[in-house]
């Protein structure tokens, strides 16, 4: 018997890919991957199955350039010396805003919102927003982000836009089925929205003191009577500085987890002004009960499931470190969308970088150049 080959080396094919897909250390899975050559085949299936069927490309950055009035460079951090450029419909002076799924929000001066795809070619009018909703500051900073819950290229018919407007982060959504716009009535536990996820049939809206709600947008009729849903607080709104983060992200990890990111900065006077760095990043896995959408457990963590986040304002995207094997797992890749009552900095939106959340550190993945200090912030944009 003691040359006999072990039995654990021939297990079932399923039952192995069940347990890589449970393994979520990316180095633990090349670990397994090197225990028998059938461990190591079915390693490279599994790699492949990934690979074909992970929703989310590495996203470019996107930046804007004063050598041409509408083209703009999209650098590809998967390989740093690729860099494009690509015909965007506006001047590179005007900012863009919300990337989700390749599409990319401006406004105009009129407060008219467009969903633009620089890669197919095609634009999408939303109705005028109410500029009676608006405080005062530069027009094209009114709006803080936009999020799409689908691609509308692949549901014409079926996708919700949520919009998170003003300094005081107030939200509105729009599906194709209605007139105008949808604002969401607020009280003070639901505002200073920061960051939104779509998430079981629901928006999920985060905000920065660490309030959290949640709204059912399914039920709206083709009807300009028709009143916003109701929005279901989660955590309400404290007001303590302790509570406060600068900005806050929510995302859905690989593994199906919830999580909510918090941006903390230092600041330093340059002249007469303040300028901000990103100090670090506080991760927190949330744990809701779906049932009566209270939250069950909020612990800060020093993981996010081995996964690859980009925040800005983007839609919060989330990558496998197996997509993406030039990143870091557990990292955090961030662009600044560091926006208040003053939207324009004197050095320019140069706030750029990674924290690697285990070991706390900060490093650049792009150098700002100082000839941009004038021109709209940087951008990950997805791949379409």
């Amino acid at each position: 018997m003691g040359n006999s080959v072990p039995v654990w080396k021939y297990l079932p094919e399923l039952c192995l890919l069940i347990v890589l897909e449970k393994i979520d250390e990316p180095i633990s899975r090349v670990q397994f991957g090197v225990v028998s050559k059938n461990w190591h085949s079915l390693f490279n299936i599994f790699l492949d199955i990934k690979r074909r069927s992970s929703p989310n490309l590495v996203p470019m950055l996107m930046v804007p350039s004063k050598k041409s009035a509408t083209k703009r460079k999209v650098c590809s951090l998967q390989a740093k010396s690729k860099v494009a450029k690509i015909e965007f419909p506006k001047p590179y002076t005007q900012r863009y805003f919300g990337s989700c799924y390749g599409w990319i929000a401006t406004m105009d001066k009129s407060f008219n919102i467009t969903l633009s795809n620089p890669f197919k070619n095609l634009s999408i009018h939303l109705p005028q927003f109410d500029s009676m909703a608006y405080d005062s500051g530069p027009y094209t900073y009114k709006i803080r982000k936009v999020v799409l819950s689908d691609d509308p290229l692949l549901h014409p018919n079926n996708f919700v836009v949520v919009v998170i407007y003003s300094v005081y982060g107030r939200v509105a959504f729009y599906r194709p089925c209605q007139e105008n716009l949808i604002y969401m009535d607020v009280d003070e536990d639901q505002s200073l929205i920061s960051d939104i996820l779509f998430h079981k049939g629901l928006v999920y809206a985060i905000g920065k003191y660490n309030n959290l709600v949640s709204f059912d947008v399914n039920g709206v009729e083709d009807d300009e009577s028709s009143k916003p849903p109701k929005l279901n607080t989660l955590v309400p709104k404290v007001l303590k500085l302790e509570n406060y983060s600068h900005r806050v992200y929510i995302f859905k990890s690989s593994m199906g987890n919830l999580y909510s990111i918090h941006k903390h900065f230092d600041f330093e006077e340059v002249g007469e002004r303040n300028i901000h760095w990103t100090k670090k990043f506080t991760v927190f896995k949330l744990i809701l009960d779906y049932e009566n959408g209270k939250l069950l457990e909020k612990k800060e963590v020093g993981s996010i499931d081995g996964d690859i986040v980009f925040v800005g304002d983007n839609k919060t995207l989330v990558v496998l470190a197996l997509d993406f094997p030039e990143g870091q797992p557990n990292s955090i890749y961030f662009t600044d969308d560091f926006i208040d009552r003053d939207a324009y900095e004197v050095l320019g939106f140069r706030d750029i970088g990674i924290f690697h959340l285990k070991v706390g550190s900060l490093e650049k993945y792009y150098q700002f150049k100082s000839s941009h200090k004038d021109l709209s912030p940087y951008i990950w944009i997805s791949p379409s």
